[in-house]
């Protein structure tokens, strides 16, 4: 075997290992959507239990059963970890299909708030809500 063979052999065989150790590494981590179903029962506000997300991402909040179908909703996403710190409000309507979605939120831990706008009306029904978890 030549030398100029033997270069071209071992430069093939170098790009291939860095080509599988870059993929490799890319598929250590798959970040997977998580979803979680929710009973909702209030009167003035509700919060979900608090949930960690693994990645950067969309978080959505989905009404799946209301008992006051086509009433405004509010859908407030707080992050809880370190400082406590509103991320955005959503108004949908309390109805089966509704969602409310929030992009490139980042790694953290968050709850929802549920609020109403009308007063003196009780909201119940079936929610779930899909992060990268």
């Amino acid at each position: 075997m030549t030398r100029s063979l033997m270069k071209r052999r071992l430069a093939r065989a170098a790009v291939t290992a860095c080509c599988a150790a870059g993929l490799a590494i890319t598929q250590a981590v798959p970040a997977h959507a998580k979803t979680v179903k929710v009973r909702f029962d209030y009167a003035h506000l509700w919060k979900t239990p608090e949930f960690k997300t693994t990645a950067t991402g969309r978080i959505t909040f989905k009404v799946e059963t209301c008992n006051r179908a086509g009433q405004k909703m509010t859908v407030l996403l707080r992050r809880t970890s370190g400082f406590n710190h509103d991320i955005a409000t959503r108004t949908i309507k309390c109805s089966a299909g509704q969602t409310a979605t929030f992009q490139n939120v980042a790694r953290a831990t968050y709850e929802f708030e549920l609020g109403k706008l009308d007063d003196g009306k009780h909201f119940q029904g079936l929610a779930s809500y899909t992060f990268t978890g």
